[in-house]
């Protein structure tokens, strides 16, 4: 699901606690899908293993999520079971009714009684690294949707462990840049997807045309420089490097490509904001959602031309009103001086079955059902990016036609499926969302220059490697 991601990235799971109430044994998640209440009926079984016998009843919990996203499913398990008569699908939304569905989800493991299935917005890595969801690998070979080869390879790794596969990344929303093509216009500037620029330094000096203070006051902006700890596994790859090397097992966050990215944002804000990110962040809010003071997002102000986000973004973008434009496109990441070539990265809905489901080969083939039939019901009021191959291309999101129209709509959502195939290996940590965190610190310590980038990322390195060894040792 869409909304909230930065609510998500906050809602982490507590490495010390899950290794504590799972006792190194414990289960995880299952998966599920989401989408808005449907009529229409589904087209086709999806089993990998034949009926049972007797009827069964499988648990699907989800994360949270909208009353559009939670109803969803009960169409979706309506539908599956129209095709499985003797499976019975019960939903809950946002079991516990908390916000921190993990530390729900561990105390269910731990007891011993988990969902037979869920969606989890934390990776399957970081279950799979402490034994804690069940292997895929037999069920998907002889699944109708889910063969390895259905899957984006950089997408799938997130789901990858020590060369078993633990989950089914059953939507996500590929990356790329937003801008305004009215203010590019309005200047002149070439505003086709191909005239976007290429490399980091030809967008700064882009941005540059679109900057404009008064006193301290930061009124307009181009692009500001990176601090999203998620994306920031964008800009490494960008730039030729990345955060985690997973064939190795090893944190790379000090690589000196990383410390040139960093070195670059933080020139960037220099010459083109004062140095000073303290006075950015307070002219405004530089982003493509309201803020938790109830400032509107500059970006559909019009006071910010670039903006990189995610495929859902070509819906949320008309949660807020545009003032004096209207025309938006999308392009390709730039490469930075140490890059070779444009990359994307995504952020995923996740599928797992927890070690402690009563009903494996039935909750496996509700979520093979749901990677390719139930999806559709999903994507029709909740557009996540669909990745499995079989889904048809031209789900196109209803809210876009309506605003731009179907060709452009068709063109736009062809555009990210193709970022899921350059989109770099991303959440394949077992501590990924720790790594986030010091990653994040590091980024806000560079940008307020209380440390140098060299120092800043070395120390996220130390943290996140120490983190990584004591998880891994202990599991």
């Amino acid at each position: 699901m869409k909304s909230n991601r930065k609510l998500r990235f906050q809602n982490q799971m507590s490495r010390r606690a899950f290794l504590h109430l799972a006792g190194l044994g414990g289960s995880a998640a299952l998966l599920a899908a989401c989408g808005a209440p449907s009529t229409a009926a589904p087209t086709a079984a999806s089993g990998a293993t034949a009926a049972p016998a007797e009827p069964v009843t499988i648990s699907f919990w989800t994360p949270g999520g909208s009353d559009t996203f939670c109803a969803g499913f009960d169409t979706i398990g309506a539908n599956f079971t129209k095709l499985e008569p003797s499976i019975t699908i019960t939903k809950e939304c946002n079991a516990g009714g908390v916000e921190d569905y993990n530390t729900v989800l561990q105390a269910a493991i731990a007891a011993g009684n988990p969902p037979d299935s869920t969606i989890i917005w934390t990776s399957p890595v970081t279950y799979a690294a402490v034994n804690g969801v069940e292997p895929l690998d037999d069920l998907m070979a002889g699944s109708k949707f889910s063969q390895l080869e259905n899957w984006p390879a950089a997408v799938l790794a997130s789901c990858q462990w020590k060369g078993k596969t633990y989950g089914l990344p059953v939507a996500a929303g590929s990356y790329a840049m937003f801008y305004n093509q009215d203010a590019f216009d309005a200047k002149g500037i070439p505003s086709g997807r191909a005239d976007f620029p290429e490399t980091w330094d030809e967008m700064k000096r882009l941005s540059a045309e679109f900057v404009k203070w008064e006193g301290d006051t930061l009124v307009s902006a181009g692009f500001l420089p990176w601090n999203d700890a998620v994306q920031l596994n964008i800009w490494a790859a960008l730039n030729g490097s990345q955060f985690y090397d997973s064939a190795n097992g090893k944190y790379t966050i000090d690589s000196e490509q990383n410390i040139e990215t960093m070195q670059f944002a933080l020139g960037w804000l220099d010459e083109q904001y004062k140095g000073d990110w303290v006075k950015v962040q307070a002219s405004n809010n530089w982003g493509g959602y309201a803020d938790a003071n109830g400032r509107s997002p500059a970006f559909q102000d019009g006071n910010m031309a670039m903006h990189d986000s995610g495929f859902w973004f070509t819906g949320d973008i008309y949660g807020s009103e545009f003032k004096g434009w209207s025309n938006w496109e999308v392009a390709p990441y730039p490469v930075g001086p140490s890059g070779s070539k444009t990359v994307s990265g995504y952020w995923p809905n996740w599928l797992v079955i927890p070690k402690g489901s009563k009903h494996v080969a039935e909750a496996f083939k509700y979520l093979d059902y749901m990677s390719a039939e139930g999806i559709k019901v999903w994507f029709s009021a909740v557009p996540d990016l669909p990745t499995n191959k079989l889904v048809p291309a031209d789900l196109i999101p209803q809210l876009v036609i309506d605003k731009r129209g179907k060709d452009f709509g068709a063109d736009v959502t062809t555009f990210f499926h193709h970022q899921l195939d350059i989109a770099t290996p991303m959440w394949n940590s077992p501590v990924v969302e720790f790594g986030h965190d010091q990653i994040s610190k590091a980024a806000d310590a560079i940008l307020n220059k209380t440390a140098t980038p060299k120092e800043a990322l070395t120390a996220a390195q130390e943290a996140s490697q120490a983190e990584l060894e004591r998880v891994l040792k202990s599991a």
